[in-house]
């Protein structure tokens, strides 16, 4: 009769305000989960950061350092070299081949934009070649732009078995060019200017000219860390 019609009627109130209260709770905790991730998202670490004191630093050992790299190889001459960036075996690794016909280089470029303290006058690397000459850091400035960039030699051991070695590049050792030819009027590199920099295998002298035993095929150079320092006080 009309009492059943009356506790049915609570009943389905009921139910229906127990489904909004859920569905509240649902779309709550949605958005918290998307807050919670942007914030999370905003606060990882930077694979290249600064450290306390101001040093700058780039821990090749985090899986996804290798995202930040991409190729620029000798194709952009007419060349054939082929490059990659790689994380296996807790380090980051540059490899590829080296074709010396039509181009001679393959290397790699730091897809972020680097700023380092005014201060800064050299780079500790830790690094392990296999064996090759020709491995190279490159910087490129904003003094001097479009398509010069600063190189310094990595001075590697050329044993193929050669452990991982401590490597220190004054930035007074770095020299410009530019497509394999030296640059003698480009200014004196700062690293104040530093915006980018990358990685690379060339049969090309740091200064200019061409380095006849890089001989071609396959490299492989293997990283676990690089950082801006201070050296001369």
């Amino acid at each position: 009769g009309g009492s059943s019609f009356v506790v049915r009627a609570r009943v389905c109130a009921w139910a229906m305000a127990v489904v909004l209260r859920l569905g509240v709770l649902v779309a709550t905790a949605a958005v918290v989960g998307v807050f919670a991730a942007a914030i999370r998202w905003r606060t990882k670490p930077p694979m290249a950061a600064v450290e306390p004191g101001g040093a700058w630093t780039m821990d090749f050992t985090d899986p996804s350092v290798a995202d930040d790299w991409k190729a620029v190889d000798d194709r952009i001459m007419g060349g054939s070299s082929r490059s990659r960036v790689v994380h296996a075996d807790g380090v980051t690794s540059v490899e590829g081949e080296l074709v010396v016909a039509g181009g001679g280089f393959a290397s790699v470029r730091y897809g972020r934009e680097l700023r380092l303290d005014p201060e800064v006058d050299s780079l500790l690397m830790e690094a392990r070649g296999d064996g090759r000459l020709g491995y190279k850091l490159t910087l490129q400035t904003s003094a001097f732009p479009g398509g010069v960039s600063y190189q310094c030699l990595l001075p590697l051991s050329e044993s193929p078995g050669a452990e991982f070695e401590q490597l220190c590049l004054p930035l007074s050792d770095f020299r410009a060019s530019s497509r394999g030819r030296a640059m003698p009027d480009a200014p004196p590199l700062r690293a104040a200017d530093v915006r980018t920099m990358g990685l690379m295998l060339s049969r090309y002298e740091v200064g200019g000219g061409v380095k006849a035993d890089i001989p071609p095929g396959a490299f492989r150079l293997q990283l676990r860390g690089l950082r801006a320092v201070t050296i001369a006080r």
